[in-house]
């Protein structure tokens, strides 16, 4: 059990863990229903990394450091990240999100220009670099 929950850690919070597992139908030890606390309990007692420090070992980037990054307010930065301009990855049950860094090609402020217009700008870019195009 502790080894599947250490890769599920690496893309699910602790609660999506526990959902996982109990639609699985798996128990704790004591028979019971895994909960979010029971995963964190767990991860700590077995010195597992937290999902927040996987993603940081990845090159993610705080609210404030992408926001300081892109020179936006951490209110605009959520607004983005909503909307799809910038990519985020969930860190913990509290809803707070660690940040793809912006690259050399970030998205900037465009006054006047609403966000459903270039989110329909930038859909076109592949997000893959290793991505290819075949013709049939």
């Amino acid at each position: 059990m502790v080894a599947e929950v250490d890769r599920l850690l690496d893309h699910h919070s602790h609660e999506a863990i526990a959902n996982i597992l109990n639609s699985r139908g798996s128990v704790s030890g004591y028979g019971k229903a895994f909960t979010g606390r029971m995963i964190g309990h767990l991860r700590i007692e077995y010195g597992l990394k937290s999902r927040f420090e996987r993603l940081r070992e990845k090159g993610m980037l705080t609210l404030n450091e992408t926001a300081q990054r892109l020179g936006i307010s951490t209110t605009q930065l959520k607004t983005w990240r909503a909307v799809g301009l910038v990519r985020a990855h969930l860190c913990n049950d509290k809803n707070e999100y660690l940040y793809e860094d912006p690259g050399s090609n970030p998205p900037r402020k465009a006054r006047g220009v609403r966000l459903s217009k270039r989110l329909k700008l930038i859909e076109n870019v592949p997000q893959r670099p290793r991505e290819v195009q075949c013709e049939a």
